[in-house]
């Protein structure tokens, strides 16, 4: 691969430099690496240019003979410009050695409007990673990436080998996905069943960029959205042909490939057919997770193995008009640290399918858009276990899916007014069954949730730019049908259930109204100030509306009649580039939550077979009280050097609980929300220095409260906190040849160890060596 990866490239070169009578060739590089830029712009006249390849080559045709003037540029250099007298018949090279900017160009943002804006033009705190930033990271998956954004939480116990991981933020406990929507492309990923996110199945190569938005998003996007938003955007090819292949090898014997192959018609044209495939396969021995007090002769490793493909199809009509379609499909087996008889022990499995479907459009000053959307996963766990000589096998087959139509409209209607409107249409469903092989049970739950949405907002501009205003308004409505919790033949081993069953569960509805309100000022050009009002909401999840079961520590009966959560937020920011090079951000914000869910006591117990446990019911009962600061500062003070930092402090606390049976519930007024760390600090740098590029982080994350009451854990980890973590990670990257690269990634350098609440252990040092191929 290596000989024909130098062909290909000697080949290009003679290509683009020989010079050929009639046409200007050149090459397009950095001015400190030495590294070639491709797809910077190379434009002769107002409406004639060009793109370079993956090599930085360009070729043109001018029509006629005659002075030119030929400009290059690129996103995060400054624009250079050459006059040449160009003869038809003869050969011209021109080549371009392009200076980077010191100060950090201004992204644009689409996710915290549904139009696109620069991101200081948006009153809300909005953190972004470019792909640049992408490939520095130290990170293993999707979820890595976003460590080091101010006041992120990532709950990730066994590293590559967790099933699923949780993404938080705003003080929100960091047990509950469900509380930070997540897109994909525009597209809810959070499912309607658990409200979790599969992280594992995202192709960290296909990132073009993160879009984080902090504090409340329902007055756009409805549920889920009470912390924020996290919108992961997929690259769009621009060029003839572009590939990568990436093998790798990790700790615990983990060898791991990706691919990502892309291609345009018409390159560097605002038209034609574009296309992307990508994959990637992983698998791993890994390690015992369990602490050694907890081992047993059934305890083994928790391997892994898993295996991702994409395809994406588009086709540019024009520079508005666009239809594009995405599907992805995943599938993984990863075991859980204990094997009595199965080939693979206990283990879950996600078969994924996801599909996408967009269309774009321009009618006049008016923009439009429609997506249609399906993801669906089935889901299979295999439980086996051995209790005082009783063996017990049975399989969780859970078929979720989530199906939705988005429609949006954004038009220029008024003076200096944008006004966008759009509708949603959702269905959640989860169709699930517990089937046992030691005995003659099969425990069903099943359920659907329909969801309507019709929002609107404005955008406006006043003061010459200086202020902006926005002001937008939600209506959910949510309808839970198709209800079942049942036993069929039921055996003495789950007849303490049959009691519960439910045959029709009855249906309800209910409604959300999110409103958002945010304002800003611009004194000068490097300087802002903002605020701002929000409301988000969380439905509650399909789990528990429709299926009773085992909980840790007793047993759960589904309730069909809670409400949706609620917060309400108001916040104030700043903005300021400091000497011209040092970018520095604050956010204060105060957050009040009603109807927040907690199992509280039925004040019954039941007889499980091996012991009597409680009865528990999901209920809006609490008040919480949230308020917390942020600030971060960023700076390249020279071209080759980037540096950064930021703190981020969250009070989250229980203001006013509702007890429900004084006689054996905790009464948790007063108390914390349990795993959300009061303080966190992280700090890096990115160093890219010829074909040299590394990067050093570090991040402390405080003590957190382990369980509700904030009482003494006398289970698993003996303490009433889990402790404080500080945690360095660190990648190097060396580009051996102009198309293949080597890098070196450790997580967690110092191999710091610590436990999650059920005493499980982190792997500690993690370290990834990888070779890749791009061309």
């Amino acid at each position: 691969m290596n000989t024909i990866g130098k062909l290909a490239t000697v080949l290009l070169a003679l290509i683009f430099c020989t010079p050929i009578n009639g046409q200007i060739t050149g090459r397009i590089t950095d001015n400190i690496s030495g590294e070639p830029l491709p797809g910077a712009v190379v434009m002769w006249s107002v409406k004639d240019g060009t793109t370079t390849n993956s090599d930085g080559y360009y070729m043109i045709k001018p029509a006629t003979s005659g002075s030119l003037t030929l400009t290059a540029s690129f996103l995060g250099y400054e624009t250079a410009s050459r006059k040449v007298t160009f003869k038809q018949g003869e050969a011209l090279k021109v080549n371009f050695v392009l200076v980077t900017r010191t100060v950090v160009t201004e992204p644009v943002v689409i996710t915290a409007t549904r139009t696109e804006n620069r991101l200081s033009d948006v009153p809300a705190r909005i953190n972004t990673l470019s792909s640049k930033q992408i490939s520095q990271i130290p990170a293993s998956s999707s979820d890595e990436l976003l460590a080091y954004i101010p006041g992120i939480q990532i709950s990730r116990s066994f590293g590559i080998l967790s099933p699923k991981s949780t993404v938080s933020m705003r003080g929100l406990s960091g047990k509950e996905q469900s509380r930070t929507l997540v897109l994909f492309d525009g597209i809810p990923i959070n499912k309607t069943d658990g409200g979790s996110v599969n992280w594992n199945l995202l192709n960290t190569d296909q990132i073009e960029r993160i879009e984080v938005i902090k504090g409340p998003g329902s007055a756009l996007y409805g549920g889920n959205a009470m912390g924020g938003i996290i919108n992961i955007i997929s690259r769009k090819p621009h060029q003839k042909l572009v590939g990568k292949l990436a093998t790798e090898y990790s700790t615990f014997n983990t060898p791991g490939a990706r691919l990502s192959l892309s291609g345009r018609e018409k390159p560097g044209d605002s038209t034609g057919f574009y296309w992307s495939v990508n994959g990637f396969a992983r698998r791993s021995d890994g390690y015992v997770v369990q602490p050694e007090v907890e081992q047993t002769r059934y305890t083994t490793k928790s391997e892994m193995t898993e295996i991702m493909g994409g395809l994406k199809l588009g086709y540019d009509f024009n520079q508005f008009r666009n239809l594009e379609v995405d599907v992805r499909m995943y599938d993984d087996m990863r075991g859980s640290g204990e094997k009595v008889y199965q080939p693979d022990g206990n283990s879950t499995d996600h078969d994924t399918r996801h599909f996408r479907a967009t269309y774009h459009d321009r009618l006049g000053k008016t923009d439009i858009s429609a997506t249609a959307f399906a993801l669906i996963e089935d889901y299979a766990k295999v439980n086996e276990y051995m209790r005082d000589n009783s063996y017990t096998f049975y399989d969780v087959d859970s078929k979720r899916s989530d199906l939705g139509l988005l429609l949006n409209a954004s038009s220029e209607v008024w003076n200096k007014h944008r006004l966008s409107a759009g509708i949603d249409l959702r269905r959640g469903a989860v169709d699930a069954a517990d089937i046992y092989y030691t005995s003659t049970d099969k425990i069903i739950n099943r359920g659907k949730m329909d969801f309507g949405a019709v929002y609107l907002q404005d955008e406006y501009s006043f003061l010459g730019g200086k202020g902006r205003l926005v002001a937008g308004l939600r209506f959910d409505y949510a309808h839970f049908h198709g209800g079942e919790f049942s036993i069929e033949y039921p055996s003495e081993i789950n007849s303490f259930m049959a009691p519960y069953q439910i045959n029709a569960i009855e249906t309800t509805t209910w409604t959300a109204v999110s409103p958002k309100l945010g304002l800003q000022y611009k004194p000068t050009a490097n300087t802002r100030i903002y605020t701002g009002y929000s409301r988000g909401f969380r439905p509650s999840i399909l789990d528990d509306m429709c299926r009773s079961g085992r909980i840790r520590g007793g047993f759960k009966i589904a309730n069909p009649n809670l409400k949706p959560e609620t917060i309400d937020n108001i916040e104030l920011g700043v903005d300021a580039l400091l000497f011209g090079y040092l970018k520095a951000s604050a956010t204060s914000y105060y957050s009040l939550g009603h109807d927040f869910m907690y199992y509280t006591s039925t004040g019954q117990t039941i007889d499980m077979g091996y012991a009597i446990n409680p009865i528990s019911k999901r209920e809006n009962i609490s008040k919480v009280e949230i308020y917390g600061f942020e600030a971060e500062i960023s700076t390249r003070p020279i071209s080759w050097l980037v540096v950064f930092a930021n703190y981020a402090y969250t009070h989250s606390q229980i203001k006013d609980y509702e007890v429900v049976n004084p006689l054996v519930d905790f009464n948790l007024t007063g108390k914390f929300l349990t795993d959300v760390a009061p303080n966190i600090f992280s700090a890096g740098v990115n160093i890219n220095v010829g074909r040299i590029r590394a990067a050093a982080y570090c991040k402390y994350t405080d003590s957190m409260w382990i369980n509700d009451s904030n009482g003494f854990d006398d289970t698993y980890l003996f303490a009433y906190k889990y402790p404080s973590v500080f945690q360095v990670d660190a990648k190097i990257s060396v580009r051996i040849w102009k198309t293949l690269t080597a890098s070196t990634s450790v997580q967690n350098v110092f191999d710091v160890k610590y436990y999650e609440s059920k005493g499980s252990v982190n792997p500690g040092r993690f370290v990834t060596g990888e070779i890749s191929y791009s061309f």
